[in-house]
């Protein structure tokens, strides 16, 4: 990949995402709060005043005026609205992030990942990419397909240009000019915004850097390092996060706090235990209730909610009886205990700082790839530049092949395998026909040898589509009808299952499976127009879909 590449399911936190996240460093007060009542998301003040109503299938948290949101419909896509309710960016997007850093990452059907701007203004995309986060310190991580299975993560910058190149098999989010990634043993270490490491492969795994403070994992134990990697708390406990000053720390299967010299400020005794970001009560659960404590570890308010989140203010999410309302510190309900749920985006953004919505995978089906590699091979009179009588010792050259390579006694040969021609597309292609005569030597088996001046039956290419490609194989079909030059369709015989285009000595059959695309080239014989008549008819129902020639249903 170019270093400067240029114009290059809205989906919940990953489990990495979770790990490697922080508690938000500011308290930022949360005043349009999104509840759901029945299926539809609604806005409410503190107070419990309905601001925007309810309309949205899922609602997220309003960030710099904007949010973002899905709409109820067959294609149920994103927009963003203002605190108004109005759409300030209509709903026309598969998939859309939050806006971070006054931009955003959203995704049109069959389309790439694309920044954009407040006003909808796209800045670049990005078709390489499978996956995109969101901007931080300037930087986005995204990663590419290095194989059907793994994937290699790097970071482009906000016009456009790969700043770090996908080298790591897994990446944290900047911070404080610093980000935690991974090699392929799993080891993690920091680097640079320049891509420079500034602490080595170490760890089992690694958070971000807060007020020049980070924690790290070694085999299970996690503590706490400076910037320079030097332990500032060493590796003892199971499970560590960051909350503001301190730090919630899991011993025993237990929850508590120590500061940030490791030293116990609540001891560990909770089956789960949220932050304070900063204010005075923290929800804990106890047994198999949700109650609040204070910064000394006392219960202040009993153990009493199904569920409960930290302070937005001065009220708290509280669930009691299936039912969701607002505490405010001296247990009172703020606002009723009356709603269904209130969106994942607040939840996150109270236990971690971040959002549930902060990557986007692509919807982008590369076809120009997948038609410019067969276009290119296939000419009026040639195929890959060969004709049906190129002798095999030239096509052993070509291919790096020797007679070992072939099953001699097919009619299909295969020259390519499975070679990848885009994210989500593999080629096989084949030689048709018996080039070599079988001979039987009696107990000795049997000996090949190439026939003398002999004509290819055909050839043939095998297109597999996975991924975003998948149920896309009527467009390669209808796309390589135009793409080829010198072909003319045949519309007596070709049918929704089957092309078959014509150029004065080439004949082409297109068939498509669920996952699957066929190009069969054979010349033009007799034999093979009375083929195409037999198998194609003239389009009545009673004719056949499959083409009954060894050439292409070997590959069926």
């Amino acid at each position: 990949m170019k270093r400067h590449l240029k114009h290059i399911s809205i989906v919940l936190l990953t489990a990495f995402l979770a790990a490697c996240s922080s508690t938000t460093k500011e308290n930022q007060v949360i005043n349009l709060l999104p509840v759901r009542n029945g299926v539809a998301y609604r806005y409410i003040d503190p107070s419990g005043k309905m601001i925007i109503h309810s309309q949205f299938k899922e609602a997220t948290v309003f960030r710099n005026g904007l949010s973002l949101v899905q709409v109820f419909g067959n294609k149920p896509l994103w927009g963003f609205i203002s605190e108004d309710g109005n759409f300030a960016l209509k709903a026309n997007y598969k998939e859309a992030t939050v806006f971070s850093e006054d931009v955003a990452w959203v995704v049109s059907e069959n389309g790439a990942p694309e920044v954009i701007n407040s006003q909808g203004e796209t800045k670049f995309k990005l078709p390489v990419a499978k996956s995109v986060r969101i901007f931080k310190n300037g930087l986005a991580a995204f990663s590419i397909s290095t194989d059907s299975i793994n994937r290699k993560w790097g970071f482009v910058d906000k016009s456009g240009f790969v700043k770090i190149e996908p080298l790591y098999s897994a990446v944290g989010n900047f911070s404080e000019g610093k980000c935690a990634v991974a090699n392929g043993a799993g080891e993690w270490g920091y680097i640079d915004t320049e891509g420079k490491f500034i602490v080595n492969y170490q760890y089992t795994n690694a958070k971000e850097f807060i007020s020049g403070k980070a924690i790290v994992s070694l085999r299970n134990q996690w503590g706490l390092i400076d910037e320079k990697g030097k332990y500032l708390i060493s590796p003892k406990f199971s499970e560590m996060k960051a909350d503001k000053d301190g730090y919630i720390i899991k011993q025993n299967n237990k929850w508590g706090w120590c500061n940030q010299n490791g030293n116990i400020d609540i001891q560990a005794q909770f089956s789960e235990a949220y932050p304070f970001n900063g204010y005075e009560l923290a929800a804990v659960k106890s047994g198999d209730k949700f109650g609040y404590i204070n910064k000394k570890g006392k219960m202040v308010i009993d153990a009493q909610f199904e569920s409960a989140l930290p302070f937005n203010g001065k009220i708290a999410w509280v669930v009691r009886e299936k039912k969701g309302g607002f505490i405010n510190k001296n247990a009172k309900y703020v606002i009723n205990s009356q709603y269904d749920s209130i969106s994942e985006d607040f939840k996150v953004n109270l236990l971690t700082g971040t959002s549930a919505y902060e990557s986007v995978n692509t919807d982008y089906f590369d076809l120009e790839t997948i038609i410019n590699r067969i276009k290119n091979d296939i000419r009026v009179d040639s195929v890959a530049g060969m004709n049906f009588s190129t002798p095999m010792s030239v096509i052993f050259t070509k291919y790096q092949k020797t007679d070992v390579d072939f099953r001699k006694g097919g009619s299909e040969h295969q020259i390519i395998t499975a070679e990848r021609i885009s994210n989500d597309a593999t080629l096989d292609f084949f030689i048709l026909g018996t080039p070599w005569t079988e001979k039987n030597n009696g107990n000795l088996g049997f000996t090949y040898e190439l026939k003398p001046n002999y004509n290819h039956s055909g050839f043939s290419y095998r297109i597999k589509l996975t991924g975003k490609a998948m149920g896309k194989e009527d467009m390669v079909i209808k796309t390589l009808e135009s793409a080829l030059r010198g072909y003319i369709k045949d519309k007596k015989h070709s049918n929704e299952n089957v092309n078959i285009l014509q150029s004065k000595s080439q004949l082409l059959v297109c068939l498509k499976e669920s996952g699957i695309v066929i190009v069969a080239i054979y010349p033009i014989t007799t034999e093979n127009l009375q083929m195409i008549n037999l198998n194609y008819g003239d389009g009545t129902e009673s004719d056949s879909t499959t083409v009954r020639s060894d050439t292409v249903a070997a590959h069926k």
